[in-house]
């Protein structure tokens, strides 16, 4: 029998051999799995994006609970257009008109992209108060995929093509739409809405249909900068897997129309710094036009509008009145009737603690409905990688009925 003597090197030399091999099993699990989440997101990075349902919010309005089906149902006249964009797809539009200004066209139209989830009878309550306090027309637009608008494949370039098309359509002279002065048109929106309506202001600008107005609240930069925040692991290869742009952070600066930034400090979701962010980016730029901000300081990502009480409606009205009451219109264009350049530069910005607007105020600010106070449990929150939404938690009130037979003006 012979003897084996066995060193320390012999027994260091096998534990590092083990220890190297450990490794490298362990870096092929990491690869994998990299490779894995990589390609997942790369394929699917638009459904975790787009949600036309959610969780057990029905995706066409006229299934949502009483209160989010029609705008009938808040006593208020609307007519329903649909928009056939570029590529054939047709998306489904509310506007919600006043009578009063059946004449004369006096008030100005609010074009409103929504969020990620759902359909647009879940921003009802907030359409109802901006159609109250604002004394605005409120044209409520579904994207392609969503509540009742044709089915199709939702990504980036499609939703472009539904806010050219609604552009487009409001300037034709054929359709029909009451009350709606193209001169006093104006695009609000509010998460992925915002991107929505700065493109809609892009292609604006570069083309013969001009837009009075942006108001955006609580988006973003860019998906490439929320991928940073929500996905920081993801952050390094996003150059090789990241598909979806929304870049608003390069389109802010160049834009040469008044805009309005509305901003909820307290946004848990897209980081309130993206809204300072645009707003110094447009600040800051050579081009001309007014530019305004307001905070809410307790103000959340889908709740702003319903925590910053009246200063949130007044900072609001305020902006459109003195965007209307700056220009004139000119054959299509808005030029200042003082200061140099198409609109002359006037940044401001102001604060919100959830309170009530002084009643001294020279513009008033009329009383809305109260619906709003049920919203928060049927608007949907877009959760991680914006898009993963949260389930509606609360249903409407209980005894809380809405007049689904109130009248209403209505063009199929």
């Amino acid at each position: 029998m012979n003897d084996q003597t066995i060193t320390a090197k012999d027994i260091g030399g096998g534990l590092l051999g083990k220890l190297v091999r450990f490794s490298w099993r362990c870096s092929a699990c990491v690869s994998g799995f990299v490779a894995l989440v990589a390609g997942a997101l790369y394929w699917k990075q638009d459904s975790l994006l787009y949600f036309p349902t959610i969780g057990g919010v029905p995706r066409h309005p006229s299934q949502n609970p009483r209160k989010y089906r029609s705008p009938s149902e808040h006593h208020i006249p609307f007519e329903t257009h649909m928009i056939k964009c570029e590529d054939g797809v047709t998306i489904h539009s509310w506007l919600l008109y006043h009578p009063s200004s059946s004449n004369n066209k006096a008030l100005p139209t609010i074009i409103f992209f929504h969020g990620n989830a759902g359909n647009i009878g879940l921003r009802l309550p907030n359409a109802v108060q901006m159609y109250h306090y604002l004394q605005a027309n409120i044209w409520l637009v579904e994207y392609r995929g969503y509540g009742d608008s044709d089915d199709a494949i939702v990504n980036e370039k499609g939703l472009k093509l539904d806010a050219e098309a609604v552009l487009k359509y409001a300037h034709d002279q054929n359709n029909n739409m009451r009350n709606v002065n193209v001169k006093k048109l104006f695009v609000f929106g509010r998460s992925l809405g915002g991107a929505v309506a700065f493109h809609m202001a892009k292609y604006a600008q570069a083309s013969k249909y001009p837009l009075a107005g942006l108001l955006v609240e609580n988006t973003f930069v860019s998906i490439s900068t929320m991928v940073d925040h929500l996905m920081p692991y993801v952050a390094p290869f996003k150059s090789l897997i990241l598909r979806i742009g929304w870049n608003s952070g390069e389109i802010a600066p160049t834009i040469n129309v008044p805009t309005m930034y509305l901003a909820g400090a307290q946004d848990t979701l897209v980081p309130h710094s993206h809204m300072i962010e645009l707003f110094t980016r447009m600040k800051n730029s050579k081009t001309d036009n007014i530019v305004r901000m307001h905070v809410v300081k307790n103000g959340t990502h889908n709740e702003t509008w319903m925590q910053g009480g009246k200063e949130y409606w007044f900072a609001m009205k305020s902006f459109l009145h003195d965007v209307l009451s700056a220009e004139e219109h000119y054959d299509g264009r808005a030029v200042t009737k003082t200061g140099t350049g198409l609109f002359q530069r006037k940044t401001s910005t102001s604060t919100t603690s959830c309170t009530e607007a002084s009643s001294s105020e020279s513009i008033e600010v009329g009383m809305g409905s109260t619906d709003g106070e049920d919203a928060a449990g049927m608007i949907s929150s877009v959760g991680n990688f914006m898009g993963m939404a949260r389930e509606a938690t609360r249903s409407v009130a209980a005894g809380r009925s809405g007049n689904s037979d109130a009248p209403s003006k209505k063009k199929e």
